[in-house]
């Protein structure tokens, strides 16, 4: 059922607006009216929002997680304009120490098409590396929190200033190819802190680039049939502010629909070049002052993770009043590691999840999670912690 909600439709599902003119049907002289799209252009207002009650071992609370505008705009026949707007937690108050919100431009694109095998687009772009980062939207999802992997390996929701083309292509009746390919300012040097690869730290600047070197990200999706999908994306350029360390990030995902039963999955990997460095070998030797047998040297860091979900839907329609209404039970093993040249800085995550779905669109949903981590160095696991998820989004 999810995998039916497409991302564009509901974008553009809100009414289209008109401009309202004066007497006469001319519109008022003043500079606030002689904008092109009120010549005669559509636009289309959305959006989504979702609301969030965590609880965790240290305590409980409400969260306005997500509160997110949509603007679509045809501005000609082959010109589309879209964006979204977010605002996290509440949105940011200035001068509020308190608060940890954020108001944020998601994206905004200029596309512009060719045939549907070749659009060039141009903005702030959804960096196509694995499906997820793509399709995020909370209504999208059948549980409260994003996978781990698309948490601290993929840096979800990333974004960044560039251009490129996209498209789709049939080989044959059934199937569908399609890509995305864009040059962006990559990462920043926040990318590694502390010894560690931090890349939501990393994520880089819209405003300018940290080096004069772009980043390549792109993303080959392949559909046998309706439902299914394989896809394969790279992610990969210079983070330092000198612009001699690359950051390669690589992405697998897949997803299979049969009747009610949905499968998916990612895995990503990360390597971020630095300088040699002695690092703590097998036996947990520190590498300052051991010998050489008990150190080794690295010139990278790397992490990867992963995700698997499955997903039933049950009671399609069977409640009298809802007939669009279903349930949805989810199970998702999650797993990463920020370090794999070293023993512990790893973490995973098991969420059993079961959600109500007032119709496709809107979403009450009920997840339990379950974690455990090792610290950096340790080989053991820590205590086992649970969290309870509750939330309701909605697109509109």
């Amino acid at each position: 059922m999810v995998t039916r909600v497409m991302f564009v439709a509901v974008g553009l599902a809100a009414a289209w607006a008109a401009p309202t003119r004066g007497a006469g049907g001319e519109l008022p002289a003043s500079p606030a009216y002689e904008k092109p799209f009120l010549a005669g252009g559509r636009v289309a207002v959305g959006g989504y929002m979702d609301l969030e009650f965590r609880a965790d071992e240290g305590g409980s609370s409400f969260d306005q997680h997500h509160f997110v505008p949509f603007i679509y705009a045809a501005v000609s026949e082959r010109v589309h304009v879209a964006s979204e707007l977010e605002f996290e937690h509440g949105g940011f108050v200035a001068g509020d120490e308190e608060t940890d919100g954020e108001i944020n431009v998601e994206f905004a694109t200029v596309d512009i098409t060719v045939t549907e095998a070749l659009n060039f687009r141009s903005g702030v772009v959804l960096s196509p590396l694995g499906r997820l980062n793509v399709y995020h939207d909370a209504p999208m999802l059948d549980l409260t929190e994003r996978p781990l992997v698309d948490r601290e390996i993929i840096p979800s929701t990333l974004s960044e200033s560039g251009m490129g083309l996209f498209g789709t292509v049939y080989p044959s009746e059934a199937t569908t190819l399609h890509y995305e390919a864009y040059l962006v300012n990559g990462f920043g040097a926040g990318t590694v802190r502390d010894g560690t690869l931090d890349l939501r730290n990393g994520r880089g600047s819209r405003k300018q680039d940290n080096n004069s070197g772009r980043a390549f990200v792109g993303r080959l999706g392949f559909s046998p049939r309706l439902g299914s999908e394989v896809g394969v994306s790279v992610h990969t350029g210079d983070y330092d502010d000198a612009g001699r360390r690359n950051l390669t990030l690589a992405a697998v995902d897949a997803a299979y629909a049969h009747g009610a039963l949905e499968l998916a999955g990612e895995g990503a990997w990360a390597r971020a070049e630095i300088a040699k460095e002695g690092v703590a070998s097998e036996s947990g030797a520190v590498a300052s002052g051991v010998t050489a047998e008990a150190a080794v040297e690295r010139d990278a860091l790397r992490a990867a993770g992963f995700y698997l979900e499955a997903r039933y839907h049950f009671l399609e329609g069977r409640l009298s009043g809802l007939p669009e209404s279903a349930f949805t039970g989810v199970v998702r093993a999650g797993y990463v590691d920020r370090d794999t040249d070293r023993d512990g800085f790893d973490r995973e995550r098991l969420t059993l999840g079961v959600n109500f779905r007032v119709t496709e669109e809107t979403a009450i949903k009920n997840d339990l999670l379950i974690d455990r981590a090792r610290a950096g160095g340790s080989t053991a696991w820590g205590d086992t912690r649970t969290g309870y998820r509750l939330s309701v989004a909605t697109y509109f």
